[in-house]
């Protein structure tokens, strides 16, 4: 089984959920949050302040809540049959500034504000924020 722990950050810009389209991997052409894997010696927070500057071009103003998973996938974007346990945290926060439009960074194709509702293919950290948010807007 491929094992892989990644930091997120989830906010909303202009009432959608500031995603990433996937340029590789198994969630390729997939809907992702903005983040990734620790670097050594890299603490949580630091990472995700790292990622969403790369992907985003924005700097973390606060960090609200920390939120855990661990989800396992067993289909790619493809379609193929996989055996890929996703798990890591998720920060809900604030930022400084809009997102820029960034675009073929690291494995990022490019930056996209999603609508909560919207029928594309996302990935399971993408419908867990989707919750995290619609709960802390009611």
């Amino acid at each position: 089984m491929q094992d892989h722990f990644g930091v997120y950050g989830a906010w909303l810009q202009d009432g959608r959920l500031v995603t990433v389209e996937k340029a590789r991997g198994p969630y390729t052409g997939w809907f992702d949050l903005p983040g990734g894997s620790p670097e050594p010696g890299e603490s949580a927070e630091q990472t995700l302040r790292r990622e969403l500057v790369e992907e985003c071009g924005v700097a973390v103003a606060a960090i609200e809540s920390w939120h855990g998973f661990d989800f396992h996938v067993d289909r790619a974007s493809d379609g193929s049959v996989i055996d890929f346990r996703h798990r890591g945290r998720i920060a809900l926060v604030r930022v400084v500034e809009p997102v820029r439009p960034i675009e073929g960074v690291e494995d990022v194709a490019r930056v996209v504000l999603l609508a909560l509702d919207s029928s594309a293919s996302v990935t399971p950290a993408v419908r867990f924020a989707r919750t995290l948010l619609d709960v802390r807007r009611v």
